[in-house]
């Protein structure tokens, strides 16, 4: 999902919870979290629903246990559900027992023969156990940060200051609540970060403190603090300890460009610029190597944290390599991405930076497969954007379509080949293709 359709997304999250939040009230109920999904399905029905938005919602006159997944099935029970369209029109509602009701004008605008065929009389509500990379949660409190943010940002215009943005929470030599803070993000220490190490394993001094969250906010110049991001731990009483392994190196870093793992199976890796980046002591190896933790502000000044490491002898513009750590709004990655990140796996970055730059360079993104020591899992699908050496485009789809051929043919041979140019490889293939069929009536 690219920035301009996740602010879309998430304005129309916010108008959602914004038109919800009376009735809610009234009913005693409060929105667990909004639900994106760009193609959602109704299970036992023909009905799809471009560009869904899925509401859950909690009654706070049930008791908490009964809000569990406690059924055979291990489905979430106690919750009720409204769905809407992506123009906000309310298509169905859930009760508590998973029951679907469909909204008798939603239905008023699907034609009666079409609708016949939808058998709907059939639906049963279930969610996609997995989110696709267009798909998007936000809960509760994320919601109401963003409306919290806007609020601030619309009395910033009528004051025509920008001084009320500084609004951290946190005190000097006293005990802060850190729930308080606004411009936050929250990491759990036993999250993975590679396949052999949590968060907690690369920082030890976690442990060692007693620290049960990592917490990233942006700084307070006026307290004392460096940089403008900063990383600090919380321990279970709530009180906000710090995490003297981290070594702030922002004003090196902020804009530096890094290859990215931007999805959490490696599907998708770009080069992106880090708001800020935090150097882990005690991690480098002595070998010309080092690793980080890098900040990420999304929409609405969310911020994110991804794992970086570091080959020192290349380029400062292509040496670093990250992949993200789980958060609230991040799913946890894969073990493929884990294991590429994981130095006792992979110790030496180099040959994947040398791999990457052509890449990033030509197509300005690339796929994990294609850079990892596994020459024989690289892959370009039929519309992946191909720059030729004259500086023309091209995709294996035009290519096929120029030959005369199938286009699941041509692809396969194209990823058949190793070793040559992209330019190399279609002249074969178009050659191969002049050989067994004759020339097609085309031009190159």
């Amino acid at each position: 999902m690219d920035d301009k359709k996740r602010k879309e997304v998430i304005d129309n999250m916010i108008k959602l919870s914004e038109g919800l939040k009376e009735e809610l009230s009234e009913n005693k109920q409060e929105i667990v979290d909004i639900e994106y999904y760009r193609d959602f399905r109704i299970k036992g029905t023909n009905l799809g629903i471009d560009g869904a938005y899925v509401v859950k919602i909690k009654d706070d006159t049930v008791p908490e246990k009964e809000t569990k997944t406690r059924n055979k099935d291990e489905k979430e029970v106690g919750y009720s559900y409204q769905i809407y369209d992506k123009d906000n029109n309310l298509v169905a509602t859930v009760n508590k027992e998973g029951d679907i009701t469909f909204n008798p004008e939603y239905l008023e605008t699907i034609r009666k023969g079409y609708l016949d065929d939808l058998n709907l009389e059939d639906a049963e509500f279930e969610l996609p156990k997995e989110l696709e990379k267009d798909d998007l949660v936000l809960e509760k409190d994320e919601i109401e940060e963003i409306e919290n943010e806007k609020k601030l940002e619309d009395i910033s215009k009528t004051i025509g200051t920008d001084e009320i943005n500084s609004y951290s929470e946190m005190s000097v030599n006293q005990r802060p609540v850190f729930d308080k803070i606004t411009n936050k993000q929250e990491l759990n220490p036993n999250t993975r970060v590679t396949q052999t190490e949590t968060l907690a394993d690369i920082l030890p001094e976690l442990k060692q403190k007693g620290i049960v969250t990592v917490g990233v906010v942006y700084s307070d110049y006026s307290k004392g603090q460096n940089g403008r991001f900063s990383f600090i731990g919380i321990d279970k009483n709530g009180k906000i300890q710090s995490i003297d392994s981290l070594e702030n190196t922002q004003g090196t870093t902020t804009g530096q460009k890094v290859t990215s793992i931007n999805s959490r199976d490696g599907s998708l890796v770009e080069q992106e610029q880090v708001a800020g980046m935090v150097r882990i002591n005690g991690r480098n190896t002595g070998s010309g190597r080092e690793e980080l933790l890098s900040v990420r502000q999304e929409q609405y000044g969310i911020l994110e944290v991804d794992y970086v490491r570091a080959e020192l002898s290349e380029d400062k513009e292509k040496r670093y390599v990250s992949a993200p750590i789980e958060t609230r709004n991040i799913r946890p990655t894969t073990r493929k991405v884990r294991d590429f990140m994981d130095k006792t796996k992979n110790p030496d970055m180099t040959e994947e930076i040398k791999r990457a730059t052509p890449e990033l360079e030509r197509d300005n993104e690339t796929k994990m497969q294609n850079i990892d020591d596994t020459a024989s899992n690289d892959r370009v699908e039929a519309d992946d954007i191909i720059v030729l050496e004259n500086g023309e485009e091209t995709t294996l789809r035009k290519e096929a379509a120029k030959a005369k051929v199938s286009v699941e043919d041509f692809v396969r041979r194209y990823n058949e080949r190793t070793g040559n140019t992209p330019d190399e490889k279609i002249n074969d293939i178009q050659a191969e293709y002049a050989e067994e069929y004759g020339e097609p009536t085309r031009k190159r």
